[in-house]
């Protein structure tokens, strides 16, 4: 038998990132084992955090390891024809035993956003990442001319776009959260500097009649900063939602009126895809992924100035308004990216590696 090892780590936090990441692929790769080993005699092997094990059922199984002894992973005798990382944050560098490594580049947003010797030392290291592996993908077109523009790559590698889950089913099951307005406008995100959030607040003041609902995590210095411009500015237009639930961020998708993401650096672009799938009309700088991501159907702000912003929303969504059938261009724009296909490519990918 083949053995394939996927680092899921990540697993502990679900809803989050690289978590997410994780969990969809174990999720639909497991549901597809007992065909793996039927048809190609591949067993797979997921490496989980203790509380984790057994997280995608019995037709798998699990390496586990205590997150004090992950360091200490490459010297397992852990042998393997396919070893995968998911994320390109893992701390294991390598499985010794491991005859083929993969690796997912999800972004190299450290480019942007470290300095001086920091950056260096990231740079040093994430170049010793891709030395350490045999074949690589990226999770959008723009990470893939991203990474080798910035890098040395010497490895075959393909794009394998991410999956995005359909939350219309699970948004009737939710109410929106309580003293929202009826008519709103949706951001949410990690609320760091990059995703540029300053500017939909300032840009409010320009909107008066409509109202904006952040969400997100507002502990950091950035979202710190955010409530001081809120207040500062008297700004009675903006709800602030502390970390929503699943559901709620599906509830909050269906029920406002368009969703604004005028972020400086994304690998992919989750967000405006989950909000595409529900029909939503959604506004996204020209920057880095999104315009792959968002293609024809979305809107996108030329000019990231606050005023300017809110004339193009006024303008777009007049046009969002006026056509019936923009709602469905949405929801097949965002049909692109499935889970099914993702692991269905990863799959392929997988086996040609083995084979190879």
């Amino acid at each position: 038998m083949k053995k394939i090892v996927i680092d899921s780590f990540p697993i502990s936090t679900p809803y989050m990132g690289f978590g997410e990441f994780c969990r969809q692929l174990g999720e639909r790769l497991s549901k597809q084992a007992a065909e793996l080993r039927a048809r190609y005699g591949i067993e797979l092997y997921f490496i989980v955090p203790p509380h984790s094990k057994g997280c995608f059922g019995n037709e798998v199984h699990y390496i586990s390891i205590p997150i004090s002894l992950r360091w200490m992973l490459p010297l397992f005798p852990i042998r393997a024809d396919l070893f995968h990382q998911p994320y390109q944050n893992s701390r294991t560098k390598r499985l010794r035993l491991a005859k083929k490594q993969l690796l997912t580049i999800h972004d190299i947003n450290f480019i942007y956003e470290k300095k001086g010797k920091r950056l260096q030392r990231a740079t040093r290291r994430f170049q010793q990442k891709i030395d350490q592996s045999d074949y690589v993908n990226y999770i959008s077109q723009f990470v893939r001319e991203d990474v080798e523009k910035h890098f040395h790559i010497y490895h075959p590698g393909r794009v394998i776009h991410n999956g995005v889950t359909d939350l219309s089913t699970l948004a009737q099951s939710c109410p929106l959260p309580a003293n929202l307005p009826k008519s709103f406008f949706f951001h949410i995100s990690s609320l760091m500097r990059k995703k540029n959030v300053h500017l939909l607040v300032e840009m409010m003041k320009y909107l008066p009649d409509q109202n904006l609902v952040i969400a997100g995590n507002w502990s950091g210095d950035y979202a710190c900063m955010l409530q001081q411009q809120i207040k500062e500015e008297n700004l009675r237009n903006i709800y602030i939602l502390p970390n929503v639930t699943e559901a709620e961020k599906a509830a909050l998708y269906a029920r406002c009126r368009a969703f604004l993401f005028p972020s400086l650096c994304e690998g992919f672009g989750l967000p405006p895809v989950e909000a595409m799938k529900l029909g939503k009309p959604i506004f996204l700088s020209t920057l880095t992924s999104l315009p792959e991501i968002g293609g024809e159907v979305a809107f996108y702000w030329n000019d990231l100035s606050p005023k300017p912003m809110a004339e193009t929303i006024r303008k777009q969504m007049a046009v969002f308004d006026a056509t019936p059938s923009y709602s469905n261009q949405l929801k097949q724009n965002a049909a692109r990216f499935n889970w099914e296909d993702c692991v269905a490519q990863y799959i392929k990918y997988y086996l040609e590696i083995i084979e190879s």
